[in-house]
């Protein structure tokens, strides 16, 4: 069954990387978001690094509304969910084939966008790099896996793009908080660490737990 979830990942990435939408899209939203930022506040090096767990979360949130609003675009489109559904796939399975393919995509715009934020904000932090880039997984993992469950409930509607960041920003305000200030203390090697990462692990916990469950129930419905 994992098998038919990693085929519709690889489906979704491959297809993805064919046709230049959303991996573009977000990276180069993630970009433009970044440069506008750098332009406000133009910081100096201990100010960048005040400020950067919040810019950085806050572009990864961003980003990842427009990846969110794309997982189901290619099915739409081709009228292709209902055969999707017709499939004698699990429901579960169908969500983590295109949670897997929504995570991959934006690991890899996180991957590149992290360098690019330390080099434009001239934050020197390079030996501290795979720290934040954990705490990036993990806050990711809740993040997309709540996101891909709310895609499918918007799915439908006319301004679903609206109504998915209606819905999803208030559900990761906890999940948020915790990445900005795991990544803070991560980045000033100031504070207690531990809490904040047991707060992203069990948001990743409750939503992947839960959200599989809900995915079937909506499809269903």
């Amino acid at each position: 069954m994992l098998r038919a979830a990693y085929r519709i990942a690889w489906k979704d990435v491959v297809g993805d990387f064919r046709r230049r939408s959303t991996l573009s899209a977000m990276l180069f939203f993630a970009i433009a978001v970044l440069v506008v930022f750098q332009a406000a506040f133009e910081p100096d090096r201990q100010e960048a690094t005040r400020l950067l767990p919040g810019l950085l979360w806050v572009t990864v949130l961003f980003t990842s509304l427009v990846g969110l609003g794309r997982v189901f675009q290619a099915e739409e489109e081709d009228d292709a969910f209902e055969g999707l559904l017709l499939s004698p796939m699990p429901r579960g399975i169908l969500y983590l084939g295109k949670w897997w393919g929504n995570l991959a995509l934006t690991l890899l715009v996180e991957i590149l966008l992290l360098p690019c934020m330390l080099v434009l904000f001239n934050v020197d932090a390079w030996d501290r790099l795979h720290g934040i880039l954990g705490i990036l997984l993990l806050g990711t993992l809740g993040l997309t896996g709540l996101g891909v469950l709310l895609a499918a409930l918007t799915r439908a509607a006319r301004a679903r793009e609206t109504l998915l960041a209606l819905l999803l920003l208030p559900l990761v305000v906890p999940l948020l908080i915790a990445g900005v200030q795991a990544t803070g203390i991560v980045l000033t090697q100031r504070g207690d660490l531990g809490p904040w990462l047991q707060l992203l692990v069990i948001f990743d916990v409750v939503y992947l737990a839960m959200a599989p469950w809900g995915f079937g129930w909506l499809v269903e419905e």
